[in-house]
């Protein structure tokens, strides 16, 4: 059974729509990144699924139980989810450990698990030396470490992640990135929120962009856009004006030093174009390919 199966889900706050009869399926060891422009939705559909707030109208299945139907499926849903929201709220006063035993008590673990999962957790994410202090002293990128450790307290099957790298340094959101890697691979489902564009393509299994109402929803190659492949040839100086480029060769543009062109059959036509600039004693020092994807794609779809 997958671990979520939403059905035209709606949410309303008073006479405003938050999320349009959005559907979409998560397996288990999967990651679904959400993708969308801020105010689209993207958190209410999180906290729907997760059992934190009630659909105004669809339906949902979420780790074999019917969300808003009843209590005990709520109650159920929430204890197999993990939550690591983008505004991380900690008892500032308390030691991260501490906060980590109090959370642990809330899921109801028992006292030697709770402090088993608070010391791994805290080595997990490197705050192992500063466990014994207050939270109100970490930084935000601290905060959201401390944030994954609590989620996890409790071994969810299902995790969802709202802008988990915000406020993080390059080191960290690769440990993180590893991390979300690991967790699939153990069979975790993850909902991941993000507007990285490279960190949705580098992670998902699928995408779902939604805008209030669903704009895409598949896997990240289907949303690379269908058009003929650019390449860009790095070269000394500048390209002769009566050059003729091979058939099915059109030149895009051309400046001191970069010629780039669109072709419609890469493997005959590359070499013939690289023939022509060879004949025409053009000193060629690269030829690249030029990758139009996710991001021309995604903001066509938010203009659309």
């Amino acid at each position: 059974m997958p671990l979520i199966e939403a059905r035209e889900l709606v949410r309303r706050f008073d006479e405003r729509l938050a999320v349009d009869r959005v559907s979409f399926t998560l397996e288990a060891g999967r990651v679904l990144a959400l993708l969308g422009p801020n105010g689209a939705g993207k958190t209410t559909t999180m906290r729907v699924l997760a059992g934190l707030l009630a659909p105004s109208a669809g339906s949902a299945v979420v780790c074999g139980h019917a969300l808003g139907q009843r209590d005990q499926d709520n109650d159920a849903i929430r204890a197999r989810c993990g939550v690591v929201p983008e505004a991380p709220g900690f008892y500032e006063r308390l030691s991260a450990a501490d906060n980590l035993r109090f959370f642990g008590g809330l899921h109801g673990l028992e006292p030697r698990v709770i402090e088993e999962r608070v010391s791994a957790g805290l080595r997990r994410f490197n705050l192992q030396d500063r466990g014994k202090d207050r939270v109100g002293t970490y930084s935000k990128g601290m905060k959201q470490r401390l944030s994954l450790a609590r989620a996890l307290l409790h071994q969810p099957q299902l995790l969802f992640l709202d802008e988990p790298t915000a406020g993080l340094d390059p080191r960290a959101t690769a440990e993180l990135h590893s991390l979300i890697r690991d967790l699939r691979a153990q069979g975790c489902g993850i909902v991941l929120s993000t507007h990285s564009l490279e960190e949705a393509e580098s992670l998902a299994d699928e995408i779902l962009v939604i805008d209030t109402r669903t704009l895409f929803y598949g896997h990240p190659q289907d949303l690379q856009p269908r058009q003929q492949l650019e390449i860009q040839i790095r070269m000394l100086g500048e390209l002769p004006d009566d050059l003729v480029w091979p058939s099915g060769c059109k030149l895009l543009g051309a400046d001191t030093g970069l010629a780039r062109f669109e072709l419609t059959d890469p493997k005959r036509e590359t070499p013939a174009l690289i023939a022509a600039l060879v004949k025409a004693e053009v000193p060629i020092l690269a030829v690249e390919p030029v990758r139009r994807g996710l991001r021309e794609r995604y903001l066509e779809l938010l203009n659309r």
